[in-house]
C-alpha cells in the first residue's frame, strides 16, 4: 500500500491492531469496525520561571497517546470479539493490559511501514446496543517502540529500530599482567581499569570504534567493529 507523493492520507491509512495472544508470540487482531481513527497525544508539559525571562517557558517531556475506539458490534468480528471479552468479564489489573501495533501506511520505508508498538491499557468506557457499539479507550502504557511492520495477508509483523547495546570489556595488560588504573577511552567516554585491568562500556552492536588506553608513558590503540558474539578486548600497553 506504498502511496504516491501527493496521495491524501486518508483513516484507512492508519491501521489499529490489538494483541490477543502475548508479547513472545503475539495475536494481533485489527480494529476494522470502529467508526474513529484519533490518536490524541496527551502532551505533559512542565513550566520553567527562568529569572531572565520575561514569559514562562513551556517544555514537553512526554507523551501518552490515547485512542478512544468506539468499535460497532459486528458477532463475529475479531475486534468486537476482543473487546467485548474484556467487557464481559470486567477485566482489571493485568486481564486489561494489552499490547497495540499501529501501522502508518503512508509513511513506507524501503519495503517496510513506519509502525508503532507498545504496551497499552484497555478500558471499557460503555456499551450503547442502541447504537450497536462498544467503546474502550486504548492508553499507551510504557515506552513506545518505534520501527517498521510488513503487513501480509493482514498480519502485521513489527521490527524495532531501537539501537541494540551491550556490555563489552577492555582489558589492558602489560603482556602478562592486568594493568590497575589505566585510563580507557571508547567514543569520548573514559572509564578507570580495576584490579583486575578491566573497564567495561555498553556498545552499539556492530559499530566500529577507536579503542585506547594508557597510562603514564604506557600506550595502546584498536580500531575495531564490536560485536556481542566477542565481547571483549586485550590491550597490551607499551611504552
Amino acid at each position: 500500500m506504498a502511496l504516491d507523493a501527493g496521495t491524501m492520507i486518508k483513516k484507512y491509512h492508519v491501521a489499529l491492531f490489538l494483541n490477543g495472544g502475548t508479547p513472545s508470540i503475539p495475536v494481533w487482531k485489527q480494529i476494522k469496525k470502529s467508526t474513529d481513527n484519533t490518536i490524541t497525544m496527551n502532551a505533559e508539559t512542565q513550566t520553567f520561571d527562568y529569572i531572565v525571562d520575561e514569559v514562562p517557558t513551556t517544555e514537553i517531556n512526554r507523551y501518552a497517546p490515547s485512542l478512544s475506539q468506539p468499535i460497532t458490534m459486528y458477532k463475529g468480528e475479531p475486534d468486537y470479539e476482543f473487546v467485548f471479552d474484556k467487557f464481559f468479564n470486567q477485566a482489571v489489573g493485568a486481564d486489561a493490559h494489552s499490547e497495540i501495533l499501529i501501522v502508518f501506511y503512508g509513511a513506507n520505508d524501503s519495503s517496510a511501514y513506519k509502525a508503532w508498538k507498545a504496551s497499552c491499557i484497555l478500558q471499557i468506557d460503555n456499551m450503547n446496543p442502541v447504537e450497536s457499539t462498544i467503546t474502550a479507550t486504548i492508553t499507551f502504557n510504557g515506552t513506545t517502540k518505534k520501527g517498521t511492520a510488513v503487513v501480509t495477508n493482514g498480519v502485521p509483523a513489527f521490527t524495532s529500530s531501537a539501537v541494540t547495546e551491550f556490555a563489552y570489556t577492555v582489558t589492558a595488560t602489560d603482556g602478562t599482567n592486568p594493568i590497575e588504573g589505566a585510563t580507557v577511552v571508547i567514543g569520548g567516554v573514559e572509564k578507570t581499569t580495576g584490579a583486575d585491568g578491566k573497564a567495561v562500556f555498553y556498545l552499539i552492536n556492530g559499530k566500529t570504534y577507536v579503542i585506547g588506553a594508557y597510562k603514564g608513558d604506557k600506550v595502546a590503540s584498536a580500531v575495531e567493529t564490536v560485536n556481542s558474539v566477542s565481547p571483549t578486548i586485550t590491550l597490551k600497553l607499551e611504552e
